[in-house]
C-alpha cells in the first residue's frame, strides 16, 4: 500500500489517470484526423491529455501548416467521442489507492474534461461518492500545463497546495501539479511509473 501519511490531501485526474477513456479519445481523435486529411500522430496526442479539445484542435494546427476550421475540427471530435457508448472503466491501481484514503483525507478531481464528458464518465462508476470537489476545464481560463486546475482543487479543498499530491497521466498534467506546489505521481498503463516532488521538478 502506498504511504500518502504526509497528504493531507489527495488530487487525481480522471482520463487516463483513473479512468481509461483516453482510449476513447484517441479513437475520437484517429477519426477526426482522418476526416480532416491530418496525420494522426497517437503518441503526441497522447501527451495533450489533459487540455480540452478545443485546445488540443489548435495545438495540432500550429504543428501541421493545414488551412482548417478549428471549431469544425473540434466539433467532429467531440461528435465521435460523445457517440462512443463505453468511454472507459475504471483503473485498478489508481482507484484502490481512492478506495483506500477517501474516508481519512479530502479527495479532488482537476480535469481538463468538460464538465458533462467529466460527469459522464464518472457516472458510470461510484467514484463521485469518494470524492469532495470536481474541478473541469469549464472552471478555469488557463488549462494544463498551467497550475490553475490543481490550484483551485486545492483551494476548494481548503488545503494549502504543498500539502496535496496528484495523480496524472501526461507530462503536462504532472508540469501542473509541481507548478501548483504539489508532489505528482505519474502513472502510465494503469501503474504508478515515476514521482516527481514538487521542490526538484524541472518545466
Amino acid at each position: 500500500m502506498l504511504n500518502l501519511d504526509k497528504y493531507q490531501g489527495i488530487i487525481f485526474d480522471l482520463d487516463g489517470t483513473l479512468v481509461n477513456s483516453m482510449v476513447a479519445h484517441a479513437t475520437a481523435w484517429e477519426s477526426t484526423c482522418r476526416a480532416f486529411n491530418i496525420p494522426y500522430d497517437k503518441e503526441w496526442l497522447d501527451q495533450l491529455g489533459g487540455m480540452p479539445s478545443r485546445k488540443v484542435t489548435l495545438e495540432i494546427l500550429k504543428r501541421y501548416p493545414l488551412d482548417l476550421d478549428a471549431q469544425a475540427i473540434t466539433r467532429h471530435k467531440v461528435n465521435v467521442f460523445e457517440g462512443i457508448e463505453n468511454k472507459g472503466d475504471i483503473i485498478p491501481k489508481i482507484y484502490k489507492i481512492l478506495k483506500e484514503n477517501y474516508k481519512n483525507k479530502p479527495i479532488g478531481i482537476g480535469t481538463g474534461a468538460q464538465y458533462k464528458h467529466a460527469k459522464e464518465i464518472l457516472d458510470t462508476t461510484d467514484i463521485l461518492s469518494m470524492v469532495q470537489v470536481l474541478v473541469t476545464s469549464d472552471d478555469v481560463e488557463n488549462h494544463k500545463p498551467n497550475p490553475d486546475t490543481f490550484e483551485k482543487v486545492a483551494q476548494q479543498l481548503s488545503l494549502p497546495a504543498p500539502d496535496c499530491v496528484v495523480f496524472e497521466d501526461t507530462t503536462i498534467g504532472r508540469q501542473a501539479a509541481n507548478r501548483a506546489g504539489m508532489d505528482c505521481y505519474l502513472v502510465a498503463q494503469g501503474d504508478i511509473i515515476d514521482f516527481f516532488p514538487a521542490n526538484k521538478a524541472q518545466g
